[in-house]
């Protein structure tokens, strides 16, 4: 079986990477990306496709000498990164949207999306109504399976600040203080984003329940993650 991973530059992506990577369910695993992935990969197993110009990826999808089954998507901006809302929308919406049915079309039954705690395409907030859009969106293109993992305060190096987003800092020092603790339902029930990532590529590989759509809160991520042994 085959995955394409999106977004594998980033936190959540690049362990997307790592876990389909190590996966021996997966024979075969793309990532598409505008610069190579710092994850360490068996290059035989691996095919990363580097272009810098995103609007040509959902014909670079189409291209894949193989059919994919599986679509891992972390693909997201910040809005200063972006250069704005638009611009933000842009990347995190209409690209996924663009390549997610380019991998429908190439055969995929299930398509995992990390999301966000408050995701809901009706708030009168741009963050959570984007986000809520993304999974309404992704939704009803009608694949097999639809994960949407909704994640609360993601620990974990994002590296450069720019990508970081607003307020970033000062949540994951508090996120990284009640991480798993007593007290972690006070702030959403942080998260790191090495769990998340290894709660979708395991539910993606190995949840038999007949549920077409699974939305996963960042409570349920925790413990799911701790649970799982082997991939």
């Amino acid at each position: 079986m085959s995955a394409l991973v999106l977004g594998a530059t980033g936190l959540c992506g690049g362990f997307f990477l790592k876990f389909a990577n190590a996966s021996t369910k997966l024979s075969k695993v793309y990532s598409i990306t505008r610069s190579k992935p710092s994850i360490s990969v068996d290059e035989q197993k691996v095919d990363l496709i580097t272009n810098k110009d995103s609007a040509n990826w959902d014909q670079l999808i189409q291209n894949l000498d193989s059919d994919i089954q599986y679509l891992f998507t972390a693909l997201a901006t910040t809005r200063v990164a972006a250069g704005g809302t638009d611009q933000q929308y842009a990347i995190d919406h209409d690209l996924n949207m663009k390549l997610a049915k380019a991998a429908k079309q190439k055969g995929c039954k299930t398509v995992v999306v990390v999301s966000s705690m408050g995701a809901n395409a009706d708030s009168y907030f741009f963050y959570p109504k984007m986000k809520g859009e993304i999974e309404k969106d992704l939704t009803e293109m009608g694949f097999e399976k639809t994960i949407i993992l909704r994640p609360g305060i993601i620990l974990g190096d994002r590296g450069d600040k720019i990508h970081s987003g607003a307020g970033n800092g000062l949540a994951t020092t508090l996120g990284g203080m009640f991480y798993r603790t007593k007290l972690q339902r006070c702030i959403g029930y942080p998260v790191e984003a090495e769990e998340i990532s290894k709660v979708g590529v395991h539910l993606a590989l190995n949840d038999t329940s007949n549920e077409k759509v699974r939305i996963v809160e960042s409570k349920e991520i925790l413990e799911i993650a701790a649970k799982i042994k082997d991939l």
